[in-house]
């Protein structure tokens, strides 16, 4: 193999074959090393040891809402609300997390995340037909075993039984959200319910997570931050995203810098510094930046 790493693609029954010095992979910590690369090279990488001694993050539940009214109409902000039932965060989802699947449908969700994407895009009254109209976006977390039984059925035709657990759930987020912006009650045009199992088909995550490996005390050991890093031990392959920093958006982000910085030999946390400086005409260094962000 040497330097080269092979990156083999299929689409419907044609199949390829590319030969790279190098490949970055944002596909996952599983997907990579379980998945992507060959059995014979992936058994002696110490990532997949990493894969055994770490565990994936929590599934999530995602509902998707249109509404017939614009974030003027409907006094919405650009903000992201997290919502909880209980002081006691830890406590309620761990819980809920516990449930068996029938309590888990007639339960209370006790943390959401709520937010209403096409407010925060400036572009959003640009594109026709979009005018008079806004997005909302609720996110849940959802035990994987809850949904695993329907994971090889087809999308779209998995029966009776996971729409009514499905849509149970994901009716009380919309519920639950409908007490916190009531305004939007009756403005609900579009609705798509989606479940771990939905997240798994779609993003190819393997238990239905968002949010890559779990955020547990053992992968943030300082051992287990150094192990995880972006050039591995398979000459070629470098990893990036959340797996590599931490969840979310930013950690995906800055994950990316790591990375580049691995793959290049070089300093672009410093380049992107000298960047931000040149388009605003200062001459600061990284800690005054990171004031200002």
């Amino acid at each position: 193999m040497g330097r080269h790493v092979v990156l083999r693609s299929a689409k419907v029954q044609r199949h390829s074959t590319s030969l790279s010095p190098m490949i970055i992979s944002s596909a996952g910590l599983y997907n990579t090393f379980e998945r992507l690369l060959p059995r014979e090279i992936a058994s002696k990488s110490y990532y997949s040891q990493i894969c055994k001694d770490l565990k994936p993050g929590i599934g999530a539940m995602n509902v998707f809402l249109g509404l017939n009214a614009s974030a003027e109409e409907l006094g919405l902000k650009r903000q992201n609300t997290w919502a909880f039932n209980d002081s006691n965060i830890d406590y309620e989802g761990q819980k809920y997390f516990d449930m068996d699947v029938e309590e888990a449908m007639d339960a209370e969700v006790p943390l959401l995340f709520i937010s209403f994407p096409s407010v925060k895009d400036p572009e959003w009254n640009n594109h026709p037909g979009r005018e008079g109209k806004t997005t909302c976006a609720i996110v849940t977390l959802a035990n994987w075993d809850w949904f695993k039984s329907w994971e090889d059925k087809q999308v779209k035709k998995r029966g009776d039984d996971y729409d009514e657990i499905k849509d149970s759930i994901g009716h009380k987020m919309i519920e639950q959200t409908c007490k916190l912006f009531p305004q939007i009650r009756d403005k609900i045009d579009v609705t798509e319910i989606a479940s771990p199992v939905t997240n798994k088909y779609y993003i190819g995550q393997p238990h239905g997570e968002i949010y890559g490996l779990d955020h547990s005390m053992e992968r943030f050991d300082p051992m287990m931050v150094a192990k995880l890093r972006p050039e591995t031990d398979v000459p070629g392959l470098f990893l990036t995203g959340q797996d590599i920093l931490s969840c979310g958006f930013t950690g995906a982000l800055f994950a990316g810098v790591i990375s580049a910085q691995a793959a290049l030999g070089r300093n672009v946390m410093g380049d992107l510094v000298k960047l931000h400086n040149k388009l605003e005409g200062t001459d600061v260094g990284i800690t005054e930046v990171r004031k200002n962000i």
